[in-house]
């Protein structure tokens, strides 16, 4: 009986794998990774093509026509700007440190989980760490308020009403490492599985790693980066992922907006990602007004340098005074005005 028809001996080979001697634990997990692939893939049937005019004739039939499966992040500009979030796709959100990409994904995990199952993967923040940046934008309170606990009477009553809100969240974190990207796709095809889960945030994609081309930094990312884009589309949910920029970005000229050539370590991630969004505040690097004379303070951009399947566009929001949450961005109203406290400054009022 050949090996490709029995299972036994796919045992006996595993065995041997195991008496290898003079072979290192992990290649030996890559030689077991290998032949376990090799029996599923003699036991699925094998895919075939398909005409174009039966699958659009498969979607006419669907019961929930594609349009109106997308995952409305919360932010209601992205959301009317992009569609929110897809099936089966890849999105990368990139910006220097401290641009704000955590609060990002908090907002949106906090927004999409009140009525899908989340995973947060979160290598860098522990589950406290997260939880405290989750109840700051719930209360709208700064997030050392609830790290030190030094909350007056009021404050604490807002902290009541926001576990309250919390316990309705579809909301599950991961903090521990994983130190392969099998594993990593296991844990998310048993959360689909058991949970039905809709979308993963990965904060951030450089913390990920993984058991092959530990010698190569590029390689490796390339690799991880394909396997989330695989994970999205063979599970049909949404992957998003932080990702740092080079200082590449420090050194440019002009208002530093990030470009796709930033994303750090490997090109490979603007290749797979179906989105790639940078986050961009002009306060950030010192610039407090526009061209317009209109203060930047706690405003952010969200720029899209790349969609596959909708236009490129920036997207305004703001943040609120404690920087835990974002809020819609108000365009200035043009016109002359006066700030009342320079009122004094005038020999006669200015308006009669």
């Amino acid at each position: 009986m050949s090996l490709q028809s029995d299972p036994s001996s796919y045992i006996q080979k595993l065995q041997q794998i195991l008496n290898y001697e003079n072979v290192e634990e992990g290649v030996k997990i890559e030689y077991i990774r290998k032949a376990l692939l090799e029996f599923d893939a003699s036991h699925f049937h094998i895919a075939g093509s398909k005409l174009i005019g039966e699958i659009v004739a498969e979607h006419d039939r669907s019961s929930a026509p594609f349009h109106t499966t997308s995952i409305k992040t919360g932010l209601e500009s992205y959301d009317l700007a992009f569609g929110g979030l897809w099936p089966g796709e890849f999105v990368v959100i990139g910006g220097r440190p401290a641009m704000g990409k955590t609060l990002l994904l908090v907002n949106m995990a906090i927004n999409i989980a009140a009525n899908h199952e989340v995973l947060y993967y979160s290598l860098d923040l522990s589950n406290f760490m997260l939880s405290a940046r989750i109840v700051a934008s719930l209360t709208q309170l700064p997030t050392n308020y609830y790290m030190h606990g030094n909350m007056n009477e009021s404050q604490l009553k807002q902290l009541e009403l926001a576990k309250l809100d919390l316990s309705r969240l579809k909301l599950r974190v991961l903090d521990q490492q994983m130190h392969s990207m099998t594993a990593f796709k296991a844990l998310c095809r048993q959360h689909v599985e058991e949970h039905k889960l809709k979308v993963i945030f990965v904060d951030y994609l450089q913390l990920l790693s993984s058991n092959r081309y530990k010698n190569n930094r590029e390689l490796e990312i390339s690799y991880i980066s394909r396997e989330l884009k695989n994970i999205a589309r063979e599970l049909n949910i949404c992957v998003v992922a932080t990702s740092q920029l080079s200082r590449s970005v420090e050194q440019r000229g002009g208002d530093k907006r990030p470009i796709l050539s930033d994303l750090r370590e490997s090109g490979a991630i603007e290749q797979d990602a179906d989105k790639v969004l940078f986050i961009y505040r002009p306060e950030y690097y010192g610039f407090l007004q526009d061209e317009d004379g209109n203060s930047t303070l706690r405003q952010v951009q969200l720029i899209m340098c790349k969609n596959r399947s909708g236009n490129l566009d920036v997207v305004h929001l703001r943040l609120d005074e404690h920087y835990s949450k974002f809020e819609p961005y108000i365009e200035p109203k043009g016109g002359f005005t006066i700030d009342p406290d320079r009122f004094s400054d005038f020999d006669e009022p200015p308006f009669y």
